[in-house]
């Protein structure tokens, strides 16, 4: 009888996947192979590994492998939870992956991802936390101007409350298209102290991300823009997540699951580390006096 037992098991354990239900192995979807991507992606290692040592990350990008391709050979791999980087990759995970607890990072507006599989890290810096290193920045400043479409006006909804919390005042434009982004500038930019920039495609494109830049130097209007690439082409400040931090939000939440929690369980979380990046010659363009503080602070400094 014992014998019989013994060879049960030892069958039990040969018919059993290798990568199987396999404790902490994970299969990492990017959306494409692009820095900040690839920075989340460290961070969601590096935290992981510190906390569950070394667990298995494979990697399969969206842009060169295709959605189907990637779906079957997760399935095949049996990992224990897919970390999705970007929307495009969280999207596919969300639709093709129901069954597999999901944590997504890089992505701006994630309401609509959220479900009983699906928990993870925005990419949208709160409106409160953007108003008060401003408040910061430009004591002086007291009129936000925002220009935003029904795509944004949830995060216009969100300025008009920080404002208000915060004792400024939001002067705000509804446009259908950024064909209309001149006309309502234009009928704003003596109202406004500053102009904030919503991450926004229907209203920010190249085209009038130029002419924002160049009308509000031309107004005496800084511009507090979505990343450091707009403080070099000319806004005066940007705020940014710090991406290896998201992934590191995203790692923990990770081992969370693999140690039996469930994604519905698990609160999605807004980045907790802030980057700044300033444009001093837009600064002495503006007449504006930047704190050296800031300045020391910032990640980015144009000069």
């Amino acid at each position: 009888m014992k014998k019989r037992l013994l060879l049960i098991a030892i069958a039990a354990l040969f018919a059993s996947p290798s990568h199987g239900a396999a404790q902490g192995e994970i299969s990492a979807i990017l959306s494409s192979g692009i820095a900040p991507n690839r920075q989340a992606l460290e961070g969601f290692r590096e935290a992981v590994r510190e906390r569950k040592g070394s667990v298995r990350t494979d990697e399969h990008f969206l842009d060169k492998e295709g959605g189907d391709a990637i779906v079957q050979r997760i399935l095949a791999e049996k990992s224990a939870m897919v970390f999705a980087v970007g929307p495009d990759a969280a999207w596919l995970a969300k639709e093709r992956l129901r069954n597999m607890p999901v944590v997504f990072a890089m992505v701006l507006n994630p309401n609509p991802l959220l479900g009983q599989n699906v928990t993870g890290v925005s990419l949208e810096i709160p409106a409160r936390v953007k108003l008060e290193k401003i408040r910061k920045f430009l004591p002086d400043a007291r009129r936000v101007g925002v220009i935003y479409s029904k795509t944004s006006l949830a995060q216009y909804r969100d300025v008009v409350q920080g404002c208000k919390a915060l004792g400024l005042q939001a002067v705000g434009r509804e446009v259908e298209s950024g064909k209309e982004f001149p006309k309502a500038f234009g009928e704003m930019a003596q109202q406004m102290d500053l102009f904030l920039m919503l991450p926004d495609t229907k209203v920010f494109f190249p085209k009038s991300i130029e002419y924002l830049l160049v009308e509000a130097l031309k107004n005496k209007v800084p511009v507090i823009g979505l990343a450091a690439s707009y403080t070099r082409a000319g806004a005066l400040f940007s705020f940014e997540a710090d991406y290896r931090d998201v992934g590191r939000q995203a790692g923990v939440m990770a081992v969370k699951i693999i140690e039996g929690g469930r994604s519905a369980n698990i609160e999605p979380a807004a980045p907790r580390r802030i980057k700044s990046s300033v444009n001093l010659a837009v600064a002495g363009r503006l007449g504006i006096m930047i704190d050296p503080q800031v300045i020391r602070e910032a990640s980015e400094v144009f000069r």
